[in-house]
């Protein structure tokens, strides 16, 4: 008996015309240049000076103390120590989401439990330990979120915004859960979203390519790590005197933690920063209520 045959979910893919009148892009474009804005060409160049790094949930709870994620991905460490690599010897900014869940801060965890009955453990405590081939070097920031979306309830949009940052390059674990409800967020805060496909991984090679069958170059566009590599070379010998190694997010955090403009749908008083000498720079923000 043949094997059953691999789906490509070609299915799930958005093809022909629009489901509804739309307009013509030309007029788009002329309306929003009269209003002083534009759409951008369908595929810019990355450059490094205006993207981050967005590194989600690459901790040990979702790697190696999950068989499950490493079974079908086990180029996920190389990639994704790559792709950090590539990306900070580009001067690109790096900032690593890390989950912090628990009962008492995450309201949908008590249907989650009840859903999944213990086959995925709901509770993620706080921790300091990383992966050896993804680790934040001192002075990136790190961001702790409560929930699947690293923008609900943080300071990453203010962090992007404050940084000058129009794109965002979104990687890490795990793809269907966490890195897709990231990069909706981000997306829906009108930024440039393209998700590193290779530098993600899920509980099951099926999960990961439905999700990006589902909204890859739909809600966000698909790179891969060595795709993303030449870009970023290309940008490199076109504007040389623009790629300088990034100063560190320390000032940016500093003066956010003093402005409340920069915070203003944020309770300045409810933001924490720790850092620990020689590390990473740790802000945890809670929304005002």
């Amino acid at each position: 008996m043949a094997p059953p045959q691999k789906r490509k979910y070609e299915e799930l893919k958005i093809r022909g015309p629009p489901l509804y009148s739309q307009g013509n892009f030309a007029d788009e474009q002329d309306t929003l240049s009269k209003r002083g804005k534009s759409i951008a060409p369908r595929c810019p160049s990355i450059d490094p000076t205006q993207t981050a790094l967005l590194i989600v949930d690459v901790q040990p709870e979702y790697w190696s103390e999950c068989p499950a994620v490493r079974k079908d991905f086990p180029h996920f460490p190389a990639k994704m120590s790559s792709l950090i690599e590539n990306c900070r010897s580009q001067g690109m900014k790096c900032i690593w989401v890390r989950a912090d869940y628990s009962y008492d801060r995450s309201p949908w965890l008590q249907q989650f439990t009840r859903l999944h009955q213990g086959r995925i453990p709901p509770v993620v405590r706080p921790s300091s330990k990383w992966e050896g081939f993804a680790t934040p070097e001192k002075d990136e920031l790190v961001v702790t979120k409560t929930s699947w979306s690293s923008t609900t309830d943080t300071c990453l949009l203010d962090i992007l915004r404050n940084a000058g940052i129009d794109t965002v390059l979104v990687s890490g674990l795990i793809t269907s859960v966490c890195v897709q409800h990231s990069a909706f967020g981000v997306f829906e805060a009108g930024y440039r979203t393209i998700l590193v496909t290779d530098a993600c991984a899920d509980r099951g090679k099926e999960r990961h390519e439905a999700a990006l069958a589902l909204y890859g170059d739909y809600m966000y566009e698909l790179r891969t790590v060595r795709s993303v590599q030449r870009e970023l070379v290309t940008a490199v010998d076109k504007t040389p005197e623009k790629i300088v190694k990034s100063d560190s997010f320390a000032s940016l955090t500093s003066s956010m933690m003093t402005s409340h403009t920069s915070l203003s749908s944020l309770d300045q008083e409810e933001i924490e920063e720790e850092q620990v000498e020689g590390g990473p720079v740790n802000v945890e923000v809670s929304a005002s209520s």
